[in-house]
């Protein structure tokens, strides 16, 4: 008999906490989506820059202090400049921003980025972008790739 009581606790505990873990997202207002915009281009420029100048030190303002993303970044930064890789975003639209109840903001962004130097190329890619609010502006807290 405890034996199925505590088989039911568990699958009822399992289908609460997997239940929850669904987060509402619904459209951001105007001041919300000019803000990320501004933020979503300056730190797309920072990261051209940070690559032209081997320099990290632009990029981190815009991301989230010694978080996954953050390690995530400066690897992906070290291993372009090692190859001289320079990213220079042609064109940028961000096709869509979201907010959440905690606060959590996300981007959809389309971009246009031109590589040279080690590669030589344009690649046309979709990023979502989510952001936390730090101070009086935002901080990348993680990105996710669209396959084209």
């Amino acid at each position: 008999m405890q034996k199925k009581w505590f088989i039911f606790l568990m699958t009822s505990l399992l289908i609460i906490l997997s239940a929850c873990d669904d987060k509402e997202w619904y459209e951001a207002d105007e001041e919300t989506t000019e803000e990320v915009e501004e933020f979503i281009i300056s730190f797309r420029e920072a990261w051209g820059d940070s690559l032209s100048t081997q320099s990290f030190r632009p990029v981190e303002e815009f991301l989230y202090p010694n978080s996954q993303f953050f390690h995530m970044k400066r690897r992906n930064h070290q291993q372009y400049a090692s190859q001289r890789i320079v990213e220079e975003t042609v064109s940028l639209e961000v096709a869509s921003v979201e907010a959440s109840d905690d606060g959590e903001v996300r981007a959809k962004v389309e971009e246009k980025i031109e590589q040279t130097g080690g590669q030589i190329g344009e690649e046309e890619r979709i990023r979502t972008y989510y952001l936390l609010p730090f101070r009086d502006t935002y901080r990348v807290v993680s990105m996710e790739r669209h396959d084209n």
